[in-house]
């Protein structure tokens, strides 16, 4: 009889420790941190980043306006190292090299006639370094401003577009969201003032000493009325152009 009290009870206290576990594996189910039903649901992925993009960040026209100055800061703002690094570093290799080369030019002139190295060696790495810094500089701002993860662009007023324009012909244009006219107006801007440098006293000299010579009609003929109209009527063009561009975007919004 002994026997069966104790297997009695020995059923009784199995009915009551089941539930008794049960609950602590639910307790320790809530320290451990099981996932619950709502932080198991799958999430797209990208979402979390379009959110941030889409509320903030750099947008297109600021990043444009800042690697207009400072080619590069537009990209390393806007996220995209790799691209800044390159512009930046790019830039600043041309523009070295040809400090460099402006430098030394009354010696480097010499030792490529003792070479017997033609002049026309150096001129085309003058030109193609000038050229390279040119195309590098305007490829710089209009990829900023085409890559920033900025949110709905709003055109600015036609006011602000022509005065940015006034300062410097395409920044209107760029603030507007009008890219191939900006990088126009840009081309324009380096054409002209390399046109300019070569006529100053300092430029005229390195053109000399490169072995080249200008025409003399660029200095005593129409030269210099069209150094002076050409960038008058680019200016007010520009100017004109950057207002009327955002006007009219402003009118579709």
């Amino acid at each position: 009889m002994a026997n069966e009290d104790i297997y009695d009870l020995g059923d009784i206290d199995r009915g009551r420790k089941q539930p008794i576990f049960s609950s602590s594996a639910a307790v320790s189910d809530r320290f451990v941190g099981a996932p619950t039903q709502s932080s198991a649901r799958p999430r797209p992925l990208g979402s979390t980043a379009r959110r941030g993009s889409d509320a903030g960040g750099v947008g297109g026209a600021l990043a444009g306006s800042l690697s207009i100055f400072v080619p590069g800061l537009g990209q390393l703002l806007a996220g995209e190292i790799a691209w800044g690094l390159f512009y930046l570093t790019g830039i600043g290799f041309c523009a070295a090299t040809l400090w460099a080369l402006f430098g030394t030019l009354e010696r480097i002139v010499p030792i490529l006639r003792l070479l017997d190295v033609p002049s026309v060696v150096l001129v085309v790495v003058v030109i193609s370094l000038a050229g390279l810094t040119m195309l590098l500089h305007v490829a710089a701002v209009l990829h900023a401003h085409a890559t920033a993860p900025g949110g709905e662009h709003y055109p600015p007023h036609p006011i602000v577009a022509g005065i940015a324009s006034v300062a410097i012909p395409g920044w209107g244009q760029l603030l507007a969201g009008h890219r191939g006219r900006a990088g126009l107006f840009f081309v324009s801007v380096w054409t002209l003032g390399t046109a300019w440098l070569m006529v100053t006293p300092a430029g005229t000299q390195i053109v000399n000493r490169l072995g080249l010579t200008l025409p003399s009609a660029i200095k005593d003929g129409w030269g210099p009325a069209a150094l002076l109209a050409t960038p008058l009527v680019m200016w007010v063009i520009a100017v004109y152009d950057a207002a009327a561009g955002a006007a009219s975007e402003r009118r579709r919004r």
